[in-house]
C-alpha cells in the first residue's frame, strides 16, 4: 500500500506536469512554425482583377479544379466569420454573398503569377500569406493556415459592478 501511494504521488508531481508541458510546447512550436510560414509575401495584385473586393476581407482564391465537395465544406466551416470570403472558378450550389466567381482565364493568369498555385490565401490587408497546391495535402495545410489568419472576434471583458 505504501508503494502504491508513493507511486501515485510521484506520477502526480512529476509525470503529469511533464506531460502537460510537452503537450503545450508542441502546440507552441507548431504555431511558431506556421506563423513563420504565413509571413506576408507581398501585396496581392493581378491584371484584370478588382482589388476593392479584398479590402478588410480574408480571401481564399480557388484557382484550379479540386474535388467538388472540398470547397463548399471549407466555405461552410468559415462562413460564420465576418471577414471570410471565397473567390473561385467554381460556383456554389446555392448563391452566396461571400462567394465570388472569376473566369478560368483570370484564374490561370493569377495562378501563373503565384507559382502555379491552386489556392491563395490573402489577409484583411490584401497581403498574400501563402499559396497552396490543388491537392489534398495543400487543402489540409490551407485549412490550418486559414484558422490562424482569420481575425478573432474580440471577447467581452468582465466588468464588476461597484
Amino acid at each position: 500500500m505504501k508503494y502504491l501511494v508513493s507511486s501515485v504521488v510521484f506520477i502526480l508531481i512529476a509525470i503529469v506536469p511533464f506531460g502537460s508541458w510537452y503537450y503545450l510546447q508542441t502546440g507552441l512550436n507548431y504555431r511558431k512554425d506556421a506563423l513563420i510560414e504565413l509571413e506576408p509575401k507581398g501585396l496581392f495584385s493581378a491584371d484584370g482583377f478588382d482589388n476593392s473586393i479584398l479590402k478588410s476581407k480574408t480571401t481564399l482564391f480557388q484557382l484550379k479544379e479540386v474535388d467538388e465537395d472540398v470547397l463548399p465544406d471549407i466555405f461552410e466551416q468559415y462562413n460564420k466569420s465576418a471577414t471570410y470570403q471565397v473567390v473561385a472558378i467554381d460556383s456554389p450550389a446555392e448563391p452566396q454573398s461571400k462567394w465570388k466567381i472569376i473566369s478560368s482565364e483570370l484564374a490561370n493568369a493569377i495562378s501563373s503569377k503565384y507559382d502555379n498555385a491552386g489556392f491563395i490565401l490573402v489577409d484583411t490587408s490584401m497581403m498574400v500569406r501563402n499559396s497552396y497546391a490543388a491537392d489534398m495535402d495543400g487543402v489540409r495545410r490551407m485549412i490550418e493556415h486559414t484558422s490562424i489568419v482569420l481575425p478573432r472576434i474580440k471577447e467581452m471583458d468582465i466588468k464588476l459592478k461597484k
